[in-house]
């Protein structure tokens, strides 16, 4: 009996483009928000980036955002993590 493998990635159709990080890591104070969305286990992946943030830029302080729906972000709280971070770091998926 022949088995086939199949795989179901598809063919790239468009560029890759590089991301260019546009925050200053060095500076301090430096605040990241850490943004876990409403589904399954977004809780506990943010926990294991923080733990990971925190080992690598020892110094950052670290705020967590739990959003309670998969619906956008409200306003007020938009507001709040543009007034206490300088960048974040959103879970996203299922």
């Amino acid at each position: 009996m022949t088995i086939d493998f199949l795989d179901p990635a598809a063919e790239q159709s468009a560029p890759v483009e590089q991301y260019g990080l546009r925050l200053d890591l060095a500076k301090r104070p430096l605040a990241l928000g850490l943004i876990a969305n409403s589904f399954p286990d977004s809780r506990n992946f943010m926990d294991h980036v923080e733990r990971a943030l925190a080992d690598l830029l020892p110094g950052v302080t670290l705020r967590r955002y739990q959003k309670s729906t998969v619906e956008p972000i409200s306003p007020k709280v938009l507001a709040d993590i543009e007034r206490d971070c300088d960048g974040v770091v959103a879970a996203w998926g299922h």
